[in-house]
């Protein structure tokens, strides 16, 4: 974990600097990982038509999110985003697609608390729209609200074992949400 985290910092860091355009920081959170009893936390460098971020997420899924009955899953991961906004140039707004990579960390547990704990990559392509709703005042200038939608897929797809049951894996991932955010 300690070397993704410095891979993406370094990463962060080494964007050209010297671009002749309006560069920022953004910080998001997903309100419906809080609502649902998680968290997430994710900060982001802007610039162009461009936006690279780094992530933080926990969840416990409910039970009517579940795959599986009588199969709990919890996740903690860390991702990194590249998105490409289609919009007016620097304008870091309006549609937006790009790939995502994410590390998990995986946890099943069945009914007799018997658990799988796995470590996992996922690789996908998100898209969505920035939707920067307060740009004309000056109290909420550079809050930005962002739905978007994620596709992606487990670079290990083998079945899932607890308990001495196996549980089919799905091998892609659709995750809908939105995002809050703050550029500054």
């Amino acid at each position: 974990m300690k070397k993704v985290l410095v891979t993406a910092i370094i990463a962060i860091a080494s964007v050209n600097v010297n671009a002749q355009a309006e560069k920022h920081f953004e910080l998001e959170i997903d309100p419906i990982a809080y609502v649902l009893g998680g968290a997430s936390g994710h900060a982001a460098f802007t610039w162009k038509n461009e936006r690279f971020q780094l992530g933080y997420a926990q969840l416990s899924m409910p039970e009517a999110l579940r795959n599986h009955e009588n199969l709990s899953e919890s996740f903690k991961s860390i991702s990194l985003k590249w998105d490409y906004f289609f919009g007016k140039h620097n304008a870091n707004q309006g549609f937006f697609v790009g790939p995502t990579f994410d590390y998990l960390f995986l946890t099943y547990e069945d009914e007799f608390s018997e658990t799988y704990k796995e470590d996992q990559l996922s690789l996908g392509v998100r898209g969505g729209y920035k939707f920067d709703l307060f740009k004309k005042s000056k109290a909420f200038n550079g809050l930005y609200v962002t739905p978007w939608l994620g596709v992606s897929a487990f670079t290990k797809s083998k079945d899932i074992e607890v308990g001495g049951k196996t549980y089919t894996r799905k091998p892609i991932s659709i995750f809908p949400t939105v995002h809050l955010g703050w550029s500054f």
